[in-house]
């Protein structure tokens, strides 16, 4: 029988990155093992045939080389216009066919690792949140909270809390987004304060550019956009998201409080375009399939910053870049390797009783 491991933790956290690192230390020690997600998000990703198809459990498939179908890793696929589905099918129907499902994933396997719902406390109106997940499988929990600031012990502490009230008592931490800064912080005072207060210390994952920042080549692919100018710049690498909507005057100001970022428009909007490229800009996304004038595309060519075309409106352009930071692709083999090997470092497997 499969020994089971729930990765829990808030959007964004990289919960598929510590799934994949997690996956690749065992691995490495002969065993074998299987990535099972109860319910996942429709992804904005994949073509049109693959829509209702989880991005995570799509890519964790081809990693581990999984023989279930995606649509069994994940089988349950949520939506904004899902919750009164998910009521109407019901707690027992919903909860049968996971099971069946797991059982499907795991068998075989030493080990499965579970990817919580978008943040724990979802799904509680079917009574199939992370935490009821993980009773119902009897798996080990490893809360994933990122921790910006001090202040965020707060969210650490809520996270023991809901898990303590699903009487989870054992609960991991890994403290993910940390900045450099802080280290000596969490070793000598927020470590041993966590472990006073019955936590389990499973690892950090300090701010790193490599693990979170997606590249411009996996932008494009993402949005299923073309490239206007800038083909040899693919690998730079986009720290932060702007939409420039804003009057023009406004516009450079606005641009100026961030580095290596992506500004989002639209292609008749010349002005916006220009003032974003007399700041720190890696790539012009042109959103609602309309491209640049002359202007633009000499200004970029001479600054060497890559311009894309997407067919996509800039409300869902702005919806698919949000979910590439931190995410992974299995076409991106280097990526991956990063992934395994960053946080596979900091992940301290005695902490999850292997």
């Amino acid at each position: 029988m499969a020994k089971n491991i729930v990765i829990s933790g808030y959007t964004e956290t990289g919960k598929t990155m510590v799934a994949m690192a997690l996956a690749a230390k065992l691995r490495a020690t002969g065993k074998k093992v299987a990535y099972f997600k109860p319910v996942g998000e429709k992804s904005y990703q994949h073509s049109e045939k693959m829509k209702d198809v989880d991005e995570d459990a799509a890519v964790m498939k081809e990693v581990l080389g999984m023989k279930a179908d995606v649509a069994c890793i994940s089988p349950i696929i949520r939506t904004r216009s899902s919750y009164d589905e998910l009521l109407k099918i019901g707690h027992e129907k919903l909860l049968k066919k996971i099971r069946a499902c797991y059982a499907v994933v795991s068998e075989g396997a030493d080990y499965v690792i579970i990817e919580g719902t978008e943040a724990p406390w979802h799904l509680l109106h079917v009574q199939l949140s992370t935490a009821e997940i993980a009773k119902e499988f009897n798996a080990t929990v490893v809360c994933l909270v990122n921790f910006p600031e001090i202040t965020a012990i707060d969210d650490v502490l809520l996270h023991k809390e809901f898990f303590r009230q699903h009487a989870i008592e054992r609960i991991g931490i890994i403290l993910n987004v940390v900045p450099p800064m802080l280290k000596n912080t969490v070793a000598e005072k927020i470590k041993p304060f966590l472990e006073a207060n019955g936590l389990v210390f499973c690892g950090v994952l300090y701010q790193n550019r490599e693990l979170f920042s997606p590249t411009v080549r996996e932008i494009l692919r993402a949005l299923d956009g073309e490239i206007v100018t800038g083909e040899e710049h693919l690998d730079l690498l986009v720290d932060t998201f702007m939409v420039g909507s804003m009057a023009p005057e406004n516009a450079l100001r606005w641009f100026r409080q961030a580095k290596n970022k992506a500004v989002i428009t639209s292609g008749d909007r010349a002005d916006i375009c220009l003032a974003a490229l007399e700041t720190d800009t890696n790539v012009l996304i042109l959103a609602g399939g309309m491209g640049p004038d002359i202007r633009t595309i000499s200004r970029a060519k001479e600054l060497g910053v890559p311009i894309m075309i997407t067919a996509h409106d800039t409300f869902t352009t702005g919806q698919i870049v949000d979910d590439l930071i931190g995410s992974v692709t299995p076409e991106n083999k280097e990526k991956v390797a990063v992934v395994e090997r960053i946080v596979g470092e900091a992940l301290d497997l005695s902490c999850l009783g292997v």
